[in-house]
């Protein structure tokens, strides 16, 4: 793990009581006196190849099961106060289905929360694979399961009213956006809607988020070239706009590869700016391709206003395999670093070269 600005504050552990109560979480977050640290994780993209369903499945339970996957990275999800990733795929219903026209199992979602995901931001070139009953479909499912969501939508009115996602964490108020440079050719079919890298949209979202009193607004991206492990000038751009609109962090997916992470100098502030996540998981096996990063964002009261204080990327690599370890179920395992010695020997080689790699990278 990189940190990319110091963490100076100490985190203090505050007990409150479970019942919802409005005026003391404006209180909480208007006190420089009260902790309000928090932490939001976000992971890059969740791809459903057919090799994955087919790992997945589950005789037993006549289900896919997904869960054990992500059994050595849980802990560092579930920790944060709020998870985040790209849901790379609709949830169509079956005939499940990969690459090129993905539909994945309900149960990748649901497994997905159990982890402890708590949004999945759904605009990505692969949003309408199986058009408008797939979009609509997996926005009943993700609504099912109580999972928030952002990026596509049923209608434009649906878009206005949920445009930003706002979440609110110790009375720190969020702004979500989520937006992809397209659809792969693939019309969105009326009156769905899927957010689009529009210059001119996207200031108008900021300029909403501002209005709904957001603290800090982060806005997700799917862009970039596929398996470029540097930032294209399009990316560069694009972050340069949002970060003179007034965007607190910038996090990009979609090249498949990890990409730097680094700062925009505004005239008041450093944005972050992490380009690609990468996979989270994936049936990639190539060099670059078969890890990620997830990046933590550390959130604190600074002078009674909330600021972003710590930028860390954390390196995984995709197991794909099975041993005792694991229970001897194969599968596509998610492997932090700190975690390579439940690999057998081989395995950890190649996962070095991953954790290497990804260190140059994110230092270019």
């Amino acid at each position: 793990m990189r940190v990319f600005l110091p963490i100076f504050m100490l985190c203090m552990m505050m007990f409150h009581s479970c019942k919802g109560d409005d005026s003391q979480q404006e209180h909480i977050a208007d006190s420089s006196s009260v902790d309000s640290t928090i932490t939001i994780v976000f992971a890059g993209d969740m791809m459903s190849h057919m090799p994955m369903v087919k790992a997945a499945y589950n005789p037993q339970r006549k289900r896919h099961d997904y869960e054990h996957w992500f059994q050595f990275l849980r802990d560092t999800i579930a920790s944060a106060d709020y998870a985040i990733a790209n849901l790379e795929t609709p949830l169509g219903g079956e005939p499940y289905s990969g690459y090129p026209m993905f539909s994945a199992p309900d149960s990748f979602a649901e497994d997905l929360k159990k982890v402890g995901f708590d949004v999945l931001v759904t605009a990505n070139n692969h949003t309408v694979d199986k058009g408008r009953k797939g979009l609509e479909r997996t926005l009943s499912v993700l609504d099912s399961l109580k999972i928030s969501h952002t990026g596509s939508f049923r209608n434009e009115a649906e878009r206005e009213q949920y445009t930003p996602l706002m979440i609110s964490i110790k009375g720190i108020k969020i702004a979500i956006l989520s937006y992809t440079y397209g659809t792969n050719g693939i019309s969105v079919p009326k009156p769905n809607v899927v957010n689009l890298i529009d210059h001119a949209q996207m200031e108008k979202d900021i300029i909403k988020a501002k209005k709904d009193s957001a603290d800090l607004i982060i806005p997700v991206i799917h862009w970039g070239v596929e398996y470029q492990t540097y930032e294209h000038p399009s990316q560069v751009k694009t972050a340069e706009f949002l970060a003179s609109k007034g965007v607190d962090a910038i996090i990009g997916m979609h090249p498949h590869v990890v990409q730097p992470n680094k700062y925009i100098k505004t005239k008041t502030d450093s944005i972050p700016v992490a380009y690609s996540l990468g996979n989270v998981v994936a049936n990639m096996r190539d060099r670059y391709k078969d890890g990620g990063i997830l990046v933590r964002l550390t959130i604190k009261q600074v002078n009674d206003k909330p600021r972003i204080v710590g930028f860390e990327d954390i390196p995984f690599w995709v197991w794909k395999g099975s041993s005792k370890e694991v229970k001897g179920i194969h599968g596509f395992y998610i492997v932090p670093e700190s975690k390579k010695y439940v690999l057998p020997a081989s395995e950890a080689k190649k996962a070095q070269v991953f954790y290497d790699d990804t260190r140059k990278i994110l230092k270019k």
